[in-house]
């Protein structure tokens, strides 16, 4: 029996399952992404999480269409993220850059595009002075093309946020962030 994961209900309408699996590795061997992927969707995961920058989305999609030739899972079923980088914030850059993920995921769209940090560079990384609205005009894009179901931020600050809210005609639905957290007990 594979547990059911609890979601919670997006301003886009779809559901985002409140547990999924993060794909971010310093090092990894050839492979791993792929197996990770796979056993996490044998035991239930419905979310998967991954990112231009992380370099494993071939393998993240490789794991994912094995398990749905496989019958293990169906598209429609999973909930699958991925991020634009900061040297893609120039509005002309958005579709693009998801069309490569999408390609590299060998997927048709994703469930949750983010903008995966509140900063813009060049190629050659340095800083460019890129306003978020100019990147999320090209997110819009994105979902009015179908290439993504729904769009968020990646660690935005609160100021951050409520001004893209206030230019935005679709309003970001999420604000991922790393959380840690330590565990400490005494006898």
């Amino acid at each position: 029996m594979v547990p059911t994961i609890p979601t919670v209900r997006l301003n886009s309408g779809y559901e985002m399952p409140v547990v999924g699996l993060g794909t971010y590795a310093r090092k990894a061997d050839p492979g791993q992404f792929c197996k990770a992927v796979e056993w996490a969707l044998e035991t239930g995961y419905r979310h998967i999480d991954t990112a231009s920058v992380y370099n494993n989305e071939e393998e993240v999609g490789e794991g994912i269409n094995n398990k749905i030739k496989q019958g293990v899972v169906k598209r429609e079923d999973l909930f699958v993220t991925t991020k634009l980088w900061n040297d893609k914030h120039a509005e002309k850059d958005v579709v693009p850059a998801l069309k490569e993920s999408l390609e590299r995921l060998k997927l048709d769209y994703v469930d949750l595009y983010l903008i995966h940090w509140p900063v813009s560079v060049n190629k050659n990384g340095e800083d460019e002075d890129i306003d978020h609205s100019e990147t999320w005009r090209g997110m819009e894009r994105i979902v009015e093309l179908g290439l993504a179901r729904t769009i968020g931020v990646s660690n935005f600050n609160e100021q951050q946020l409520s001004k893209l809210i206030e230019m935005a005609k679709i309003k970001p639905a999420v604000n991922q962030f790393e959380v840690n957290f330590a565990f400490i007990f005494f006898k």
